[in-house]
């Protein structure tokens, strides 16, 4: 039977869920859950997403992530396989890890948005450890919100969510959240909660004031830019065989995947039929030349400001 079809936007805001297969949990210590932000980590940084809430349980995983221009598909798959990769490694198992695709519901107003990440800063109140201090729970994102410990791995946007309560004052915005958060809500709304957030396809899309990426950039633009940014012919970083621009080239086919929507094997046709392997690797050094590499510290603003 065909799986249905998935409404999605590359410019809407996600309720997104995944879950273990049967007979498995999907992060079995403190360590599978570090992996699993890491490599979220990994992925916001290549994508360009935004992520506004998450929460890890033992056997599932929630996350309100705005797609800023990406396809939310591409994120998912690739973070999943990732995952999936470190834990049958780590575990010396195969198969699949993740129970079906990841599923998720367009979120489609501001008070949507803030029911969402009730539901998912509620969600430890299911563990008796955590039932009567949810807003404390290390492996969600509320206790970021509340400011009583830092975002360790760098991955949220806390902003976008507490400017709903106050654009100018933080922590009256915080406080205004807090109060939001602890409401409890009523049988009827817990159960109607379940049945929305269990990802019923919505129909709207959510843009409100959140600031949309152009992707309306050519190849030809991203190597143009690096080429100007790093003082090198572009013709060259085209050229499939040579290796002292090997760092132009993953920069610029990271650029490449990331704002002009391209998949691996349109970007092996443009650097000469090169392997999907060879690009998948080199997107890879990409994502690390920007997390560690100061020469390449700004080339995402730099490119948006001259190429957005």
């Amino acid at each position: 039977m065909p799986r249905p079809f998935r409404l999605k936007t590359n410019f809407s805001i996600y309720h997104v869920m995944i879950r273990c297969v049967d007979g498995i949990l999907l992060f079995k210590d403190d360590e599978d859950k570090d992996q699993f932000l890491l490599r979220l980590k990994k992925y916001k940084k290549r994508y360009g997403f935004k992520l506004y809430a998450f929460c890890l349980m033992d056997n599932h995983a929630h996350m309100i992530i705005d797609a800023s221009g990406a396809d939310i598909s591409r994120v998912m798959h690739g973070l999943n396989l990732s995952y999936a990769k470190y834990y049958n490694r780590k575990y010396g198992r195969r198969g699949h890890v993740f129970g079906d695709r990841f599923r998720s519901e367009i979120i489609d107003d501001d008070n949507y948005i803030l029911q969402a990440s009730k539901y998912i800063h509620k969600n430890p109140r299911k563990l008796k450890k955590w039932s009567n201090k949810v807003f404390q729970y290390p492996y969600s994102s509320a206790p970021i919100y509340m400011g009583d410990v830092n975002d360790r791995f760098e991955i949220l946007d806390c902003d976008f969510i507490l400017k709903l309560y106050s654009k100018e004052d933080k922590k009256k915005a915080i406080k205004e959240y807090l109060d939001f958060m602890l409401v409890p809500n009523s049988k009827d709304e817990e159960e109607q909660l379940e049945a929305e957030y269990g990802f019923i396809n919505q129909k709207c899309e959510y843009k409100s004031e959140k600031s949309i990426i152009a992707k309306d950039i050519g190849p030809d633009d991203v190597i143009a830019f690096i080429g100007e940014y790093i003082g090198e012919d572009k013709n060259k970083i085209k050229m499939k065989y040579v290796r002292d621009i090997t760092e132009a080239k993953a920069i610029s086919m990271l650029l490449m995947v990331r704002f002009c929507d391209y998949k691996i094997k349109t970007v092996c046709g443009y650097f000469g039929n090169i392997t999907q392997s060879r690009v998948s690797s080199l997107c890879s050094l990409g994502v690390e030349l920007l997390f560690n590499d100061e020469k390449y510290k700004y080339v995402i603003n730099d490119f948006l400001k001259v190429c957005g």
